[in-house]
């Protein structure tokens, strides 16, 4: 029979999982809502700037 109280004595975590999970948190990961908003504000400023070329070829 397995004896769980021995088992959890000999358990030891993996040094690399720990430092894994102090690389993962120490960055500042972007998610998909950071990389839209940036994706749109990019696309406002490229627009943007078209129009403001295109002002001055305009006749009025």
């Amino acid at each position: 029979m397995i004896n769980f109280e021995e088992e959890l004595n000999r358990f030891a975590p993996i040094p690399d999982v720990s430092q894994a999970e102090e690389a993962i948190y120490s960055n500042d990961l972007r998610d998909i809502s950071d990389i839209v908003a940036q994706i749109t504000s990019e696309i406002k400023d490229a627009q943007s700037g078209i129009q403001h070329s295109m002002a001055g070829r305009i006749r009025r």
